[in-house]
């Protein structure tokens, strides 16, 4: 029980200290930047399911092409 006081008691203090520091405009320069870093994340994100999506396509163009390739080949040999 005492731990959870005590942890009570830090968390209240850290937010008040966040709080104050809000109200003060301090943190304005921590909130752009973080707000950049989330843009770019997503920015990032979505380049990669887009590569991933290109090569998926890319793979079954490739196999769907052997596959005809091999399809005319047997066709061939056995005429």
């Amino acid at each position: 029980m005492k731990k959870v006081l005590i942890g009570a008691a830090v968390g209240l203090a850290v937010g008040a200290v966040v709080y104050k520091l809000y109200r003060e405009g301090k943190l304005d320069g921590f909130c752009d930047d973080m707000g950049r870093l989330a843009d770019k994340t997503k920015r990032n994100l979505k380049n990669a399911v887009d590569v991933g999506k290109n090569q998926a396509e890319y793979i079954k163009d490739r196999v769907e092409q052997e596959f005809q390739a091999g399809k005319e080949r047997l066709s061939r040999d056995s005429e």
